[in-house]
């Protein structure tokens, strides 16, 4: 493996990493990690040649490997501290996420499908960062949840339910059957993100002893 040396920016202080050029970005961030964090702490921001990564799911970037990265700074921090942080406003997104689901659910059901669509595509990416959102407040928190909050759900649960109900709308979207996208929104969707927001408070009033 060619050797090469990877400049990085740690807390605004330039920092030389000795690695490969075929070393993955995993690795990377795991190096990181490794040398500059105290017990306690670890990586809460990361720009990534120019681009602010941070609430990403980091996984679409594993294919890069040293070579590839022009710049890269991060930031570190109270890990616990900032999982509480984002769980608070987690769970007011998911709120508005509710309600922007029921808006969308309104204009299906008055046949107007332009508009609905072009918010629900919006709400998708909303979906995405929710579900990214939470498994990381979940994980650096270490909570462990044994379903007997949110219903019976557990996290993992609810996002294996998810997943078919959402291959369902777009299917239905595809099909253009507003009228049944607007019932998969109304008794599928818009409950499985009530029973996030019931799981979500049952972790800050865990968290707030």
């Amino acid at each position: 493996m060619e050797s090469s040396n990877l400049m990085v920016q740690v807390n605004g202080q330039a920092k030389e990493l000795h690695l490969g050029d075929e070393v993955s970005f995993d690795k990377i961030i795991e190096t990181i990690n490794e040398e500059t964090t105290e017990q306690g702490t670890s990586i809460t921001n990361v720009k990534l040649n120019g681009e602010d990564i941070t609430g990403m799911d980091w996984e679409r970037f594993a294919h890069l490997t040293a070579g590839d990265i022009r710049n890269l700074e991060v930031e570190t921090g109270d890990i616990k501290q900032l999982a509480l942080e984002t769980l608070n406003s987690l769970f007011e997104f998911t709120n508005n996420l509710v309600n922007e689901l029921k808006r969308v659910t309104e204009l299906f059901r008055l046949g107007n499908s332009v508009q609905g669509g072009d918010i629900f595509s919006r709400a998708i990416d909303g979906i995405q960062l929710v579900n990214h959102a939470s498994a990381m407040v979940e994980r650096n928190l270490g909570i462990e949840t044994d379903g007997s909050k949110g219903n019976g759900n557990t996290l993992t649960q609810q996002l294996n339910n998810l997943q078919p109900i959402l291959e369902d709308m777009f299917s239905a979207q595809q099909n253009q059957d507003w009228v049944l996208l607007a019932d998969l929104l109304e008794y599928e969707l818009i409950p499985h993100f009530e029973e996030r927001e019931k799981l979500l408070r049952s972790w800050r009033e865990k968290n707030s002893a």
